[in-house]
């Protein structure tokens, strides 16, 4: 509410991820990992300068490395690695942040279904398409070209605008729940016409 006092400085969750571009770029992957680690921790230890608490986030086993080589190189107890096992575990941590940073396709779309402003270090044409649905294009960042203080850029100006993304992502939330639901029951009345028709005799008066 208006005039109430700050509270702590808000959690911020960073996916992070064994990056080295994709099959086509076999030739620079190692160049492409090392940008997108040292991108990620200057980009965190910026975070840490300001207060912020980090949790580091993984979505594959393979990840792990990378979360403890930025726990170490920023060397600081605001900075934690969460133990996820599933899906629900990534979003309850991401439910408990002020914003999200992601780069795994699916810790993205964990993040925006928690309707927490989310920023992608995107890899694909699928996560720049699902940001772009969910009103948050501006909010991309090539992950193959991490750059820590457009990053950090990026991210101030995404939580300047939080209110108002809590609230455009909730709508969009709703309504692709409600498309989702129309979807199954046309799916439903296609596959088990007979079943819809009694239904229907049923709840006619």
């Amino acid at each position: 509410p208006a005039g109430a006092p700050a509270g702590p400085p808000g959690l911020v969750c960073v996916g992070v991820m064994d990056f080295h571009g994709s099959n086509d770029e076999r030739d620079r992957a190692e160049e492409i990992h090392r940008r997108y680690l040292d991108g990620t921790t200057r980009f965190v230890r910026a975070l840490v300068e300001d207060g912020r608490p980090v949790r580091l986030l993984t979505g594959d086993e393979l990840d792990r490395p990378v979360a403890d080589a930025v726990l170490d190189a920023v060397d600081s107890p605001l900075v934690t690695v969460a133990e996820t096992a599933s899906l629900a575990d990534l979003m309850k941590e991401m439910s408990a942040a002020e914003t999200v940073v992601a780069t795994r396709y699916h810790n993205l779309v964990c993040a925006l279904k928690t309707g927490t402003p989310t920023l992608a270090l995107s890899y694909s044409a699928k996560s720049d398409s699902l940001m772009a649905r969910m009103g948050l294009g501006a909010y991309c960042h090539p992950a193959r070209e991490t750059d820590a203080d457009r990053l950090l850029g990026q991210f101030r100006e995404l939580e300047r605008r939080s209110a108002e993304l809590r609230r455009a992502l909730a709508e969009r939330n709703l309504d692709a729940t409600r498309r989702v639901e129309r979807q199954f029951a046309a799916l439903t009345a296609a596959l088990f016409p007979a079943a819809d028709h009694a239904h229907t005799l049923r709840e006619a008066p």
